[in-house]
This record gives C-alpha cells, sequence and structure tokens, in this order.
C-alpha cells in the first residue's frame, strides 16, 4: 500500500505543487495580505491550479509511456512506464481531474476569468509537449508562460489589477530556472543523452545557455530594482516612508540570491533539475526570508 501511495504521488507530481504558489503573490503585492475574506477563494484556486498541473504531466506521462520504459532513471519517478499504475487509473484520475475543474470554478468560486486562466495552463502545457518543445528558445518562453498563468490566476481570482511588473518579473523568473534546468541537463546527462530526451538540445550548449541565463538574470534584477524605485518613488526626496525606504535594501539581497542560485546550479547541476532543491539551500532561505520581512514592512507598516 506505501508504494501504491508513492506512486500516486509520484503520478500526479505532487512535488511539483511548489511552482503554484505564484497563486498567492497578487495578493501581497496588492497589499491584501491581511484581508483574511479572500483566502478561501486563493485556497481553493491554489487546488485547482494543483489539478490542472497534474493533468498536464498525467497526459504526457500516458503519450511517453514507451519512451520512459527506455530511460532507467524515469522508471523510479514514472508509475506508469514502471507499471505500478495501470493507465486505466490514469484515465480514471484524468475524469476525476476535470470534473473538479470543471466544478469549482462554476458552483465553489464562480469566476470566468479564472477559469480561463486554467484552461491557459492546460493549452499550454499540452502545445509544449506536443509542438513547441522542439523548438530552440521558444521552448523556455513557452514554458514560462505557465508560470506566468499561474501568477495571473492569483489577481483574478481575488478582482485585483494585473500590473505590468507582475507581467514582466514572472516571465523573467520562469526563464530564469528553465534555462538553468537545461544547463543542468546537458551537464550531467552529456549531450547526446540529453538529446535523447529531448531533441531540442540538439541546438543547445553551455555556452549559449550561459549567456541566455546571464541575459536574463540581469533583465530580473533591473526589472525588480525599477519596480522598487517606481512602486514607492524612491527617487522622490521626502515621499517615501523610512519603512518603504528600506524596501531598498532588498535589491542587494535580490541580486545575492540570483547570484547564489547560479553557483549552486554550476557547481551541482542536479539542483537546476530539481528546482525545489534550491529552496532548501540555507542561504537562499535565509536571504529569501530578510527580502520578504523587509518588504512586509515596506508595504503593510
Amino acid at each position: 500500500m506505501p508504494s501504491k501511495i508513492k506512486s500516486f504521488f509520484h503520478l500526479l507530481r505532487v512535488r511539483q505543487y511548489y511552482k503554484n504558489v505564484l497563486v498567492f503573490v497578487g495578493i501581497f503585492f496588492s497589499q491584501n495580505l491581511l484581508d483574511i475574506s479572500l483566502y478561501f477563494n486563493l485556497f481553493i484556486g491554489f487546488i485547482l491550479l494543483c489539478c490542472a498541473s497534474s493533468f498536464n504531466y498525467i497526459i504526457n506521462d500516458i503519450r511517453d509511456i514507451e519512451r520512459d520504459k527506455l530511460h532507467p532513471e524515469k522508471l523510479n519517478k514514472k508509475p506508469l512506464a514502471s507499471g505500478a499504475l495501470s493507465s486505466g487509473f490514469a484515465y480514471f484520475l484524468l475524469i476525476v481531474l476535470v470534473g473538479v475543474m470543471i466544478f469549482f470554478p462554476i458552483f465553489i468560486i464562480p469566476n470566468n476569468f479564472f477559469g480561463f486562466m486554467i484552461l491557459l495552463i492546460i493549452v499550454t502545457g499540452q502545445l509544449y509537449n506536443y509542438l513547441f518543445k522542439n523548438y530552440v528558445f521558444i521552448d523556455i518562453l513557452i514554458l514560462s508562460t505557465g508560470y506566468l498563468w499561474r501568477a495571473l490566476a492569483g489577481c483574478v481570482i481575488i478582482g485585483e489589477y494585473v500590473s505590468p511588473w507582475l507581467f514582466l518579473a514572472i516571465i523573467e523568473i520562469a526563464m530564469f530556472l528553465s534555462i538553468a534546468k537545461r544547463k543542468g541537463d546537458l551537464k550531467i546527462l552529456g549531450r547526446d543523452t540529453a538529446i535523447e530526451h529531448k531533441k531540442v538540445y540538439d541546438q543547445y550548449s553551455q555556452k549559449l545557455l550561459d549567456q541566455f541565463h546571464i541575459i536574463v538574470a540581469g533583465s530580473l534584477f533591473m526589472t525588480y530594482s525599477l519596480y522598487l524605485i517606481n512602486r514607492f518613488r524612491l527617487d522622490e526626496p521626502g515621499f517615501p516612508s523610512i519603512f518603504e525606504y528600506l524596501s531598498i535594501l532588498t535589491i542587494p539581497i535580490s541580486l545575492y540570491i540570483l547570484m547564489r542560485y547560479m553557483y549552486l546550479t554550476s557547481a551541482k547541476p542536479e539542483i537546476a533539475r530539481s528546482t525545489e532543491k534550491a529552496f532548501l539551500d540555507k542561504g537562499i532561505i535565509i536571504a529569501g526570508l530578510i527580502l520578504l520581512i523587509i518588504l512586509f514592512c515596506a508595504f503593510y507598516l
């Protein structure tokens, strides 16, 4: 029984649910974090985004069963390919997920825009898997939009304005992580094995991905810095409060987090392939907590 439960979690890709935490970004930056009345919808939204993610992963696993059987590395985490779970069970689970994703946005938290975001996540995921994953750099852009839909879903579910700064930052963060993953794949798997894993790797090289990574990291740093300056009018003498002015301290902290992540994914490429491992790094955890505390003071005090 424990092995079946483990296989079930692997099929749903529960370990990837951390991506859906982006649904809570909007409530923080819209200064509604203390509005308890919004949390029910947000938590339901989080669950539905997890359902959409699992739906995409299960579809992909069904499609790739035969190919996954050729990769011993994948068999431990691919219960359909290993035979731990049947395809029939996978199809049944898909029906359940579809039912949940239709029922809740209509009857529990009626919100057409949020339902549209869920549809976008599914459509984008399938377009990537069936078409765009074979086109260099476009594959990174399409994957990044999946992160964007999650963040925008958090805004529409609480009825907040979608800031262009949020749009830019989420896209850049997603590209930053996706490029790091491809660097890790090439370094650990080797070029030939990586190409078998994904055909697009025949067009990538470590040098090219390093250049992409530096460009995106610089863009992300500048987007965050300009957002803070614009948001709190830090360039206008006498306007910001002391807490708002101290938010500028998060700029070097954010730079440290970027540099720390780039170091970790270069020194330990296996971290790039499993992004959640980077979030367990003590340096990133401490810097992230300090950054969040300062931002909380700036936005709410």
